[in-house]
């Protein structure tokens, strides 16, 4: 059936919209959306009928229709304002408004023209029609060609008798369908074994299930438990995390996470050939469900059965032909054709749900270097170097993968893309609407979440949006520890400590833990004031550089920078022995803004120097010539302010928060300050993510221009976002600058409780402190 409205073309057959002749790419659930409400054109449909239509067999939340409904209009070019094609009802559901035209596809009415006369043998078994075409057949063949048989009696005898057969063979085969695919549903959740491998050939452990896994993870509706779920469980069983996924230890391991169905493979020798098989086992009864088995003549060719068993699987649990068609990418495109390859990928991602980032690498570099096209690998690395802060080779591997997105499977694609436009390019725009229509075409995909939760709504400070996404990760996968981690930092980000400390309890009673559990920990216990909770944080780990980092903050903000300034040589030291050359330029910069604004601008300087001949990252590269432009080196800070803009001109926070808020340092160093205003409305976006740098300049800006009472505002949004700012010592700043601008409007009761608020604070401070001798003279004058 082909939907006609206005130029544009809705075809069934095609499972496709087209527009002027042109196939236009959207994905198949914004489709299958589509497809409802033009086949209901003019009708209410509520929400809840879509959802239930579209996502029978999966949880989703109303905003992934809303998502879709957007996708829908920006393909339509429909003004939701003044809609042509998709009205909404609020809060009910959605109506297709515009007037459609069906007609059946050029193909179907071929065929219809084309199909033959009813005569099947009854000594052979029949073809099983489509009830509706055969009675077409049948009333054809007695309307219009009776002179076959003797007369209309016997017409309508043979007709009758075909129908008859007819149904009872429909009735069979749906009987054997039913009997063959009750017991599995795309509804279960899926354990998936190592494959047994008694071929004598080392290469296939760890490859086989590891392309299993791709390739039944490109299935939108599949349930597949998580690797961090199996691993967690293996545990609490007494087993290693690492240990061989066994049969028997699957099925236990199903049974252990309420699971349905554990999928058991196996690769043997028939001769000079393999034998490649997987059965689906009932995981508390052990009944067989379903078998599938291929036959290869050579190992290279193990990638290829794979897809095969995969698609019979997909097609076997009940999947739609529709998805089936368009998410199933062969195995050897969609990796590596590479079996050792895929092998050291498959430790690689194992190493990493176990051990960590830093642990993972060198098994992702490996199998970059077997196979240097292999885009999943590569793609990972370079997640890998951004867990472990070092920019550079991460947007060189980013790239690598990105040149190979066309060797990748479309869930992979995704990640590719995102990747690339968060890593590389800086699009945050384009990212987000990659994020929106990865979620949308796999609704359990966790990844798409965790980087909307983790990157793109915290840079906008959109934190209420950011936990609600890491929210959602949680419940679709309990086990998913990167989704307690982005949901405690934006719980603590808006400040609602109470709640970030029961999601990190929640994670320790699953037994998940990641190593910034532990700086999220020492962030609480400070904004609580809690002394013992910090130092039993420093305790867990006296090593780590980012808590010695921390705790220097937390110093300089008391003051006390003499202490601060040797807690984070330390840091520094500590990052040497890694050769994390990255790191240290990173802990260099971040010590240089506590320089500069407590009175030490030369060392300030100096600090930023040596951290940009470190790394020319994109957050080294703007902190250092933020300072540089606070010192007044305008010519250091314009050039990288350049070097900036040339490498990143698609880079979101470089075009609308870097480089503005550099420029507006620039301006108020020339005593400039309305021009400084004006550059900093484009950071108006993003100034509640952090650092809170163009908010604080804002407020100085005003200060300058006289206009106290629009300064005082500025400093306080500081002040009072102290999940945001935390130790920063421009916490400090913002009260020393709010009580300045209290003294300009005349208030001074106001000034000096704001000035003592600091004081109290520095009352163990370095005592020549050029900072404190400066409030301490601001305060003697009231």
């Amino acid at each position: 059936m082909l939907y006609l409205f206005e130029e544009f073309e809705l075809s069934e057959e095609g499972f496709s919209l087209s527009r002027g002749g042109k196939r236009i790419t959207i994905e198949p659930r914004v489709l299958h959306v589509l497809f409802v409400l033009v086949g209901n054109a003019g009708k209410l449909l509520e929400k809840r009928v879509l959802l239930e239509e579209v996502w029978k067999d999966t949880f989703v939340e109303e905003t992934t229709l809303t998502r879709a409904i957007a996708v829908i209009r920006k393909h339509l070019e429909d003004d939701p304002r003044d809609p042509k094609y998709v009205e909404t009802i609020p809060t009910r559901g959605y109506r297709f408004i515009a007037p459609v035209v069906t007609r059946q596809s050029a193909e179907a009415e071929k065929s219809a023209a084309e199909l033959p006369e009813p005569a099947l043998p009854m000594d052979t078994p029949p073809p099983l029609f489509e009830p509706s075409q055969e009675v077409a057949s049948v009333a054809s063949a007695v309307s219009g060609d009776a002179t076959n048989f003797s007369s209309k009696k016997s017409a309508w005898l043979y007709a009758a008798g075909v129908l008859c057969f007819v149904g009872i063979s429909i009735g069979l085969f749906l009987r054997y369908r039913s009997h063959r695919t009750a017991s599995l549903s795309t509804k279960d959740t899926l354990v998936l074994a190592e494959f047994a491998n008694t071929s004598g050939d080392p290469v296939f452990d760890g490859a086989l299930r590891q392309g299993m896994m791709v390739q039944l993870e490109q299935s939108p509706v599949l349930r597949l438990a998580s690797e961090g779920q199996i691993r967690k469980t293996l545990k609490l069983m007494g087993l290693q995390s690492d240990a061989p996924l066994t049969s028997e230890v699957s099925r236990e391991v199903c049974q252990r996470i309420g699971g349905d169905v554990v999928l058991d493979g196996s690769i043997s020798r028939l001769g000079n050939e393999y034998v490649l098989g997987l059965r689906a086992r009932r995981c508390g009864t052990g009944d067989e469900l379903d078998a599938e088995q291929v036959q290869i003549a050579r190992k290279e060719d193990a990638l290829n059965g794979l897809t095969e068993i995969a698609t019979r699987f997909r097609t076997r649990i009940g999947e739609t032909l529709v998805t089936i068609r368009n998410l199933d990418t062969p195995l050897a495109e969609a990796t590596t054709t590479s079996l050792d390859a895929l092998k050291a990928f498959s430790q690689a991602t194992k190493m990493f749900n176990i051990k960590g980032s830093r642990a993972a690498m060198p098994l992702f570099l490996h199998a970059t270097e077997l196979d240097p096209q292999f885009a999943m690998a590569h793609v990972w690395l370079g997640r890998m170097y951004a867990d472990l802060g070092e920019e550079a080779s991460s947007i060189k591997s980013t790239q690598i993968a990105y040149s190979l997105r066309d060797r990748a499977s479309d869930r992979e694609r995704f990640s590719i893309d995102v990747s690339y436009d968060l890593l590389v390019t800086g699009n945050l725009d384009k990212a987000r609407v990659t994020c929106d229509a990865w979620g949308l075409m796999y609704p359990r995909d966790v990844y798409a979440r965790a980087f909307l939760s983790g990157m793109i709504y915290p840079a906008y400070g959109q934190y209420e949006r950011a936990l609600e996404e890491a929210k959602m990760s949680i419940a679709i996968d309990p086990d998913f520890v990167v989704g307690y981690r982005n949901a405690a930092l934006n719980l603590i980000a808006l400040n609602r400590l109470n709640e970030a400390e029961k999601i990190l309890g929640k994670a320790a009673q699953r037994n998940l833990f990641l190593p910034s559990f532990v700086t999220d920990s020492y962030r609480m216990a400070f904004l609580k004031g809690d002394q013992e909770g910090m130092k039993r944080a420093l305790d867990t780990a006296p090593t780590n550089p980012w808590l010695m980092n921390y705790e220097a903050a937390t110093l300089a903000q008391a003051g006390r920078l003499i202490q601060a300034r040797e807690l984070q040589d330390q840091a520094v030291r500590q990052t040497l022995r890694g050769s994390r050359q990255e790191l240290e330029a990173q802990l260099l910069v971040a010590a240089s803004f506590t320089e500069v604004f407590y009175g030490y601008p030369d060392g300030a300087a100096k600090q930023v120097r040596t951290a940009s001949r470190l790394s020319t990252g994109k957050s080294v590269e703007y902190a250092a010539a933020l300072v540089l432009a606070m010192t007044a080196n305008a010519e250091e800070a314009s050039g990288l302010m350049n070097d900036l803009r040339q490498r990143f001109p698609e880079d979101t926070l470089v075009r609308y928060n870097y480089l503005p808020t550099i420029r507006a340092a620039l301006a108020l160093a020339d005593k400039r300050p309305q021009q400084a205003v004006d550059l900093l409305r484009e950071t108006s976006q993003f100034e509640l993510s952090q650092p809170l740098y163009p908010i604080y300049l804002r407020g100085q800006a005003f200060l300058a221009m006289g206009k106290a009472s629009q300064a005082s505002m500025e400093f306080k949004k500081i002040i009072d976002h102290p999940g945001l700012v935390l130790n920063d010592p421009l916490l400090n700043l913002a009260q020393i600058n709010l009580a300045r601008s209290y003294a300009a409007e005349g208030d001074n009761e106001s000034a000096k409780a704001t000035y003592d608020l600091v004081l109290r604070r520095w009352n163990s401070a370095d005592a020549d402190l050029p900072i404190l001798l400066q409030v301490k003279k601001e305060r003697a004058a009231l």
